[in-house]
């Protein structure tokens, strides 16, 4: 008979994928963590070193134009992510509405060294 906790960690390693770093239980500070080389852990990076980023930093950086699709999973995995839209100038003069997506100081103090050391393995990784 399999348990309750090692079907959800089954399922977790299937969404995310070989080279996952999975911690998934009930505690409210046990974030699941997508692997660092994904667009997805790349956005998270992002997040957890105190970035507010947009769909075009998401290009720009990650070369993906589906920040919303990664902001909508790392959600759904728990990650509280900040959502702020804003009108802005388009260069023929129109307005249009972006969002800005960042992390609270307390989700990025909650996320603790595990956290920081997700962010250091992606800049130790560009490098």
């Amino acid at each position: 008979m399999t348990s309750i906790r090692a079907t959800t960690e089954q399922n977790d390693k299937a969404r995310w994928g070989a080279g996952s770093d999975v911690t998934a239980n009930a505690s409210a500070t046990a974030f699941c963590y997508p692997p660092r080389e994904t667009v997805k852990g790349g956005v998270l990076a992002d997040l957890l070193s105190g970035r507010t980023i947009t769909h075009l930093d998401c290009w720009h950086d990650h070369g993906s134009s589906r920040l919303a699709h990664h902001i909508y999973v790392l959600k759904a995995d728990g990650w509280p992510v900040h959502v702020v839209e804003k009108e802005v100038p388009t260069c023929r003069g129109r307005r249009a509405q972006i969002a800005f997506y960042s992390l609270t100081p307390e989700t990025i103090a909650a996320a603790g060294e595990r956290g920081q050391r997700f962010v250091a393995q992606g800049a130790k990784e560009a490098a």
